[in-house]
C-alpha cells in the first residue's frame, strides 16, 4: 500500500552559521547485478533545491579549507562521452545567500528513507579544486569558501508552473530514456511508493539537539500546530513582524510589539520565499533595523552580521525567556484569523565559526536585502525560520502550507511522531489546533525560564499604520472585556465600603 516516507537525518550538525541539522542519504550506482548498497556512499545534504539534487564531487580536497568534505563527498564512476545518463551542466545560483553550484548531470541512484531512486537527477559539482573555483558560498563579509553540503531536490519549484508541469509529466512517464532523470519524490510517486508528489518539512534545532523532520508523500502531524496559512504559485505573504513574550514577565519595555515590518507609515507587506537551502532571515533593511533596535545586538562592520552583545545582561534574559519574534501571515481560505508563527529568540541565538570568523561568536540571523527586480535578490525565510516553523508542498494540487512548529518538548522530539499521508490532490491538512490547547507553550516549557512578572513594564505597542486583522480584533475585544470587568468589580467594592461606613457612623451615634 502507498504510504508516506520519512527521511533519515544525520547525527552530525553543520556550520559555519548554525549549527544546522542535515539529511542523511546514500548516492551512486546503477541498477545491475551488483547490490546497490555496495555501490553507494553516505552523504549529508540540506533539503530545498528545485529539480536537481546537488552533490559535492571531491577532486582534491584541501584540508586547509575547513568546510571542504565536512558533509562527505562522492566520486561517481561514469563516462561523460558515452554514458546516456549524463548530460549538460546545471547550476544553482541563489544570489540572496550568494551560493553558487554548477556541474554535469549524473543519472545515478539515490537511496533515502530505505527507498532507492534510480536515474535520479543528480548534479555533481566540484569542490577542492585549485584555485578556489566557481562552486562557492560568499559570506556577507566577503569570505569565500567551499560549501559544506549539497542540496536535496524536493520538487521542481513552486514558482514556475509551466516548468513544474513539464517535470511532473516527465516524472510520470511510463518509460525512462536518455533525457529522463528523476526528482526523488516524483519517482517515488510514479512508482506507487508514496500517495502523492508532496512533502512536509521542519528543520528542528541542532543547538537544542532537536532533530528535523522530512516526510515525502505526507507529513508528521506532530511537527505542526494549527492553524496554518496556504500559498500557491506565489510566495507566502508576510503581513507583519512582531516581538512578544509568551508567558511571565518581559525583558523589554513592552509585552508585545507589532508593526516591525512597516516603513514610512505605510503597510509594507511582502512576499517571502521559504528557503531551507539558505540560513538567514532575508528582510528589508528597515525591518532588520526595527527588530534589532529592541534587542541587545549591534551590526558589526567587520563581519557584516548582527552580533549579540553577550556582555549585556539583557542578552541572557532575551535568549532564555519565553520571548519570541513573530511572523504574521494571512489565514488559509475559509479561515478568519491571521496565522502568527512564533520563533523563540533561543533559536535565533546562532553561532558564526570558521571560515567566517576566527573565533566563535553569537549572531542574530537578519540579513538586509533590497530586491529591485533585476539584481536577483528576494525576500526569504531560511533555516533560522524553519527551526520553529513547518512548511509543506503538494505538487499536483499546486498548494503549500506554512504553520507553527512545536518546540523540543520534554524529550527533544517535539510533540512526538505521527505520520500522515497527503492525498494526491489534497489542499487541507489534519492538524492539532493551537487555538484550543497552547501546544506551543507546552512544547517549550522545559526549555525556557519565565521572568518574574515585575520585570519591566508589561505594555503593548503597535503601529497605527497596520490595518487591524481579524486576530487583532479578537485581542482588542478580549482586552475591552477585561477592562469592563475590572471597572465593574472596582465599582462594587467602592459601594460596599461606602455602605459599611454609613452603618458604623449610625451605630456610634446611638451609643
Amino acid at each position: 500500500a502507498q504510504s508516506y516516507l520519512a527521511i533519515d537525518w544525520s547525527e552530525r550538525t553543520y556550520g559555519p552559521d548554525g549549527p544546522w541539522n542535515a539529511l542523511s542519504v546514500h548516492v551512486g550506482g546503477i541498477k545491475n547485478s551488483t547490490p546497490i548498497a555496495t555501490q553507494q556512499v553516505q552523504i549529508d545534504l540540506y533539503p530545498g533545491s528545485s529539480s536537481e539534487t546537488y552533490l559535492p564531487y571531491n577532486v582534491t580536497c584541501d584540508t586547509t579549507k575547513t568546510l571542504c568534505n565536512s558533509g562527505r563527498t562522492w566520486s561517481p564512476i561514469y563516462d561523460p562521452g558515452t554514458d546516456p545518463m549524463t548530460g549538460k551542466g546545471f547550476e544553482f545560483d541563489d544570489k540572496t545567500s550568494s551560493t553558487y553550484f554548477k556541474g554535469p548531470t549524473v543519472g545515478q541512484a539515490i537511496t533515502l528513507g530505505g527507498q532507492t531512486v534510480y536515474q535520479a537527477n543528480l548534479v555533481s559539482f566540484e569542490i577542492g579544486a585549485t584555485p578556489l573555483g566557481q562552486n562557492i558560498v560568499t559570506y556577507p563579509n566577503g569570505v569565500r569558501a567551499y560549501p559544506p553540503l549539497g542540496l536535496l531536490a524536493l520538487d521542481a519549484g513552486t514558482m514556475d508552473k509551466a516548468y513544474q508541469t513539464s517535470v511532473v509529466r516527465r516524472t510520470t512517464s511510463p518509460s525512462a530514456d536518455s533525457s529522463s532523470v528523476w526528482i526523488p519524490a516524483g519517482y517515488l510517486y510514479n512508482q506507487g511508493v508514496i500517495p502523492s508528489y508532496s512533502w512536509g518539512l521542519h528543520m528542528g534545532s541542532a543547538a537544542l539537539d532537536y532533530p528535523g523532520s522530512l516526510v515525502l508523500g505526507g507529513y508528521d502531524k506532530r511537527r505542526l500546530i494549527g492553524p496554518y496559512t496556504t500559498f500557491g504559485s506565489q510566495y507566502p505573504t508576510l503581513l507583519d513582524i512582531g516581538i512578544g513574550v509568551e508567558t511571565g514577565g518581559t525583558p523589554f519595555t513592552f509585552q508585545n510589539k507589532t508593526g516591525l515590518l512597516s516603513s514610512d507609515n505605510e503597510d509594507s507587506r511582502i512576499n517571502v520565499a521559504i528557503v531551507p537551502h539558505s540560513p538567514s532571515l532575508y528582510l528589508p533593511p528597515h525591518a532588520c533595523e526595527a527588530i534589532t533596535k529592541e534587542l541587545p545586538v549591534y551590526f558589526d562592520q567587520v563581519t557584516k552580521y548582527y552580533l549579540w552583545n553577550t556582555s549585556d545582561a539583557l542578552y541572557q534574559e532575551v535568549v532564555s525567556s519565553p520571548s519570541y519574534l513573530s511572523f504574521v501571515f494571512p489565514p488559509a481560505s475559509g479561515d478568519l484569523d491571521n496565522v502568527n508563527i512564533k520563533i523563540p529568540f533561543a533559536l535565533l541565538n546562532l553561532t558564526l565559526t570558521s571560515p567566517i570568523v576566527s573565533s566563535p561568536v553569537q549572531y542574530f540571523p537578519c540579513q538586509p536585502v533590497e530586491p529591485n527586480g533585476t539584481n536577483g535578490l528576494r525576500y526569504a525565510l531560511g533555516r533560522a525560520f524553519l527551526q520553529g516553523a513547518f512548511v509543506g508542498w503538494n505538487t499536483n494540487a499546486e498548494l503549500g502550507w506554512l504553520a507553527q512548529a512545536p518546540g523540543p518538548g520534554d524529550s527533544n522530539v517535539g510533540l512526538g511522531s505521527e505520520g500522515k499521508n497527503i492525498a494526491n490532490k489534497a489542499t487541507k491538512l489534519d492538524v492539532y489546533d493551537g487555538t484550543v490547547t497552547n501546544y506551543f507553550a507546552q512544547s517549550w516549557s522545559k526549555h525556557w525560564t519565565p521572568l518574574p512578572l515585575t520585570s519591566k513594564a508589561p505594555t503593548s505597542t503597535a503601529s497605527p499604520t497596520i490595518a487591524p486583522t481579524q486576530t487583532a480584533t479578537h485581542e482588542a475585544s478580549s482586552t475591552s472585556t477585561a477592562t469592563i470587568a475590572g471597572v465593574s468589580v472596582g465599582s462594587s467594592i467602592g459601594l460596599v465600603a461606602l455602605i459599611t461606613g454609613i452603618v458604623l457612623c449610625i451605630m456610634r451615634k446611638r451609643r
